[in-house]
């Protein structure tokens, strides 16, 4: 192996590192996301031997919520990739390493990963959260519908109105949770691109949605929210908003469910009842290091798949 010098991305660097992600990952990882980044390049650290671009690491900063109603400024990293002729020499580290420094303003650094032992050495730790309900799926009877909810497929734009519903839903009670601006937004959008949302109004006022798709005969909940303290029955709007879901998947012959929504307590009785036999699961590829100070992450914890980098 040639000797490897690491540097900040380039713009010319774009097509292999296309290459790269469509090598390493699977599925291939798609640049569509990182395009969102106006700074990418910045945030976006590579590795290159003699034969061209060998590895990549990406270092986003986010604003998470914490305890207490807190927040965090955090070194959010993703698309830590080593090409196999560069794999069994410590590139990894080293990526991570170099990202870690220029994470100067952050609290502290938090990553997802399957491979958890790769990054235990640079100081990471696992954390778990109550991500999932997962299991067997059938529709209630009746499978009911409501005028109330509208259907629309995830595109850029589609988060605009939720904003506000995501946000109220999540303050004081779920740490973890981006707060989202208009980069987050965007990103979630192109990762849940395809997806039907259904929403749920009160005259032009969103007070609930929710974001699900069919994989074969599994049916996925990738997010919901319902905005606190609204006039009427919250219990209502997400009944409303499940029945429109079990509509859809009826019809399309699902039969199991992955339900990823943060584990509250009314969320928990109203999905219960939409899926009684499923299961709560702990996700626990997430991996924190303190860098400032210590992460406060106490109480529920989630990240929805929109949030993900």
């Amino acid at each position: 192996m040639s000797e490897v010098t690491i540097r900040a991305a380039r713009a010319e660097d774009q097509a292999e590192l296309t290459a790269l992600w469509a090598t390493v990952f699977t599925p291939p990882l798609a640049p569509d996301q990182w395009l969102i980044d106006q700074e990418r390049l910045t945030h976006t650290i590579v590795a290159e031997d003699d034969d061209g671009l060998c590895g990549s690491i990406y270092g986003l900063p986010k604003t998470l919520r914490e305890s207490d109603g807190g927040s965090a400024e955090v070194h959010a990293i993703g698309s830590v990739a080593v090409a196999e002729r560069a794999r069994g020499h410590g590139l990894a580290r080293r990526l991570v390493t170099a990202t870690l420094q220029s994470a100067r303003d952050a609290d502290w650094a938090l990553l997802f990963t399957g491979t958890p032992e790769v990054y235990r050495s640079s100081g990471f730790e696992t954390f778990a959260m109550a991500r999932t309900l997962t299991g067997p799926w059938r529709a209630p009877v009746p499978a009911e519908t409501t005028a109330r909810v509208m259907r629309e497929t995830v595109g850029l734009g589609s988060f605009r109105p939720l904003r506000e519903v995501y946000e109220r839903s999540r303050e004081g009670r779920v740490v973890l949770a981006p707060l989202r601006g208009d980069r987050d937004g965007a990103m979630a959008e192109v990762r849940m691109r395809g997806a039907t949302l259904y929403r749920r109004t009160e005259g032009s006022t969103v007070v609930g949605y929710a974001i699900a798709e069919r994989r074969g005969d599994v049916g996925v909940l990738l997010e919901s929210a319902v905005l606190p303290g609204i006039e009427g029955d919250a219990e209502g709007v997400r009944d409303d908003l499940l029945a429109a879901i079990a509509v859809d998947w009826a019809s399309a012959g699902v039969t199991s469910c992955d339900l990823a929504v943060p584990a509250l307590p009314e969320e928990d009785r109203a999905l219960r009842a939409f899926a009684p036999e499923a299961v709560r699961q702990d996700d626990r590829t997430g991996m924190i290091r303190p860098l400032r100070r210590e992460a406060r992450l106490h109480g529920i914890r989630h990240f929805t798949a929109g949030d993900y980098f």
